[in-house]
C-alpha cells in the first residue's frame, strides 16, 4: 500500500499550479482599438497568491500599479486589489505559463472591463559573459550604478522584497551579482530599448511605478553602463 500512497502524493504535487514569476502581456478592452500593455509579478505559497499588476496608461483610465492578493487552484487564479481609489478584480484560467481571463476595474468615474492575458517570462542567461566589463569598471559600477542609479531598486528587487519573484535582482552585498543581473536585461542591438532602462522609466508597465526620471543623473549613469555592455557585445 505504501508505494500507492506515495504515488498519489507525488501526482498531486505535480498537478499543483504555481504562478510565481514575472509576467508580461496585454489588456484588451472592448471598443478600445489598441491593447493596453500590462505586466505582473506574482508569488505563490500553497494556494495563496500575492504580487503586483501594472496596467499601462494613467490613473484617469485606471492605469497604474495594483498590489493584489488572492488564491490559485491548479487551473484558476483570482486576485484583487485597490489603487488610487480603483478596485481591481481578475479571474484567470491557468494554462501552463499563460494566465488569461476577465479583468474588472471600478472606481469613481471609472468602470472598465476586458480580458487580461499575461505570459510568464522565460529564464535569462546569468549575465556572466559580461564579467569583463564589470572587472574593468568595477569602481564605477559600485559607486555609481549600484549605489546611485539602482538605489531605488533595493526597495523591492531584493530577497523578501515585493519584486523578489522577478528576474532582476539587486544583491546589495555582491556588486558582481548585481552587474550580471543588469547585463541580462541589456539589448546590445538596441541599447536604448533595453528593459533595464524601460522599466524604471515607466516606458513599459512596471509594478514599482516610475523610479527614474528622464534626464536625471540616475538615468544617465545607468544608460552609460548599458552602453558599455552593448559596446562589449557580450549580450
Amino acid at each position: 500500500m505504501l508505494p500507492v500512497v506515495v504515488g498519489i502524493v507525488t501526482t498531486s504535487a505535480l498537478a499543483r499550479a504555481d504562478v510565481t514569476g514575472s509576467h508580461d502581456g496585454q489588456l484588451v478592452v472592448k471598443h478600445v482599438a489598441t491593447p493596453i500593455a500590462a505586466a505582473g509579478v506574482l508569488s505563490q505559497t500553497g494556494t495563496s497568491v500575492t504580487g503586483t499588476l501594472a496596467i499601462g496608461g494613467d490613473s484617469s483610465a485606471a492605469g497604474g500599479q495594483y498590489m493584489v492578493t488572492g488564491k490559485a487552484t491548479p487551473k484558476r487564479l483570482k486576485v484583487a486589489g485597490v489603487a488610487h481609489g480603483v478596485a481591481l478584480v481578475w479571474k484567470a484560467k491557468i494554462a501552463g505559463d499563460t494566465l488569461a481571463g476577465r479583468l474588472r476595474l471600478k472606481g469613481v468615474g471609472v468602470k472598465t472591463a476586458g480580458t487580461l492575458t499575461l505570459v510568464r517570462n522565460p529564464a535569462l542567461a546569468d549575465g556572466s559573459t559580461c564579467d569583463a566589463v564589470f572587472t574593468s569598471n568595477q569602481t564605477y559600477f559600485t559607486t555609481q550604478v549600484q549605489a546611485t542609479a539602482l538605489l531605488a531598486c533595493t526597495a523591492c528587487h531584493v530577497p523578501g522584497g515585493q519584486a523578489e519573484a522577478t528576474r532582476f535582482h539587486v544583491t546589495t552585498t555582491d556588486a558582481l551579482a548585481t552587474a550580471r543581473s543588469v547585463a541580462a536585461f541589456v539589448d546590445s542591438a538596441n541599447p536604448d530599448g533595453s528593459r533595464i532602462l524601460e522599466k524604471p522609466l515607466l516606458i513599459v508597465p512596471h509594478g514599482g511605478g516610475q523610479q527614474m526620471l528622464p534626464g536625471s543623473n540616475e538615468e544617465q549613469i545607468l544608460r552609460h553602463w548599458v552602453g558599455l555592455i552593448a559596446a562589449a557585445g557580450c549580450r
